[in-house]
């Protein structure tokens, strides 16, 4: 049975391939609302991003960012998701707030598949399908509500379908 960590594993080893997104892509988030965030983004690999900074903690940002920047940011993000339900199952209590409003917000947002679809590779796309799937596994922990399970079965469904029109 695959656990938490080896998701998170899994997001890491298929995003460490992923490069910054060029500036092109993420200049309305440098110069808007992001802009305490840049030094945190722009130009950073997405496995490099320094998820230990508080302002990478609380911040809110991938709904925030171009579908480019956002499949791109989404690996750390995962990352760090996932290691803090992993810290969950363990001790009982989650301590990543914001990491888990934002992912799970993100993932249940209608079109966020279609937009970050094209600028992720097959393996990110895999390991996403895996992501979903362990976050649906783990609905009672996390506290989903049925809206939300739906909704992740959904993109589960549209992962899985556009992994397998690939092969």
């Amino acid at each position: 049975m695959t656990t938490a960590l080896e998701i998170a594993q899994e997001v890491k080893k298929a995003w460490s391939s992923i490069e910054p997104p060029p500036h092109d892509d993420m200049a309305y988030f440098v110069t808007g609302w992001g802009k305490g965030e840049r030094h945190l983004f722009l130009d950073i690999k997405p496995v490099e991003v320094d998820r230990d900074d508080s302002r990478f903690l609380l911040a809110d940002v991938l709904a925030e960012m171009s579908p480019h920047a956002t499949a791109a940011y989404l690996g750390p993000y995962l990352m760090t998701f996932f290691e803090d339900l992993a810290f969950q199952e363990d001790m009982g209590f989650f301590s990543e707030p914001m990491v888990r409003a934002g992912v799970l917000s993100l993932l249940n947002l209608p079109r966020t598949w279609s937009d970050i679809r094209p600028y992720l590779p097959k393996n990110c796309r895999e390991a996403l399908g895996d992501a979903v799937n362990y976050i649906l596994k783990s609905h009672e922990i996390l506290k989903l509500d049925r809206a939300h399970i739906l909704s992740l079965e959904k993109l589960s469904r549209s992962i899985a379908r556009g992994i397998d029109w690939e092969a």
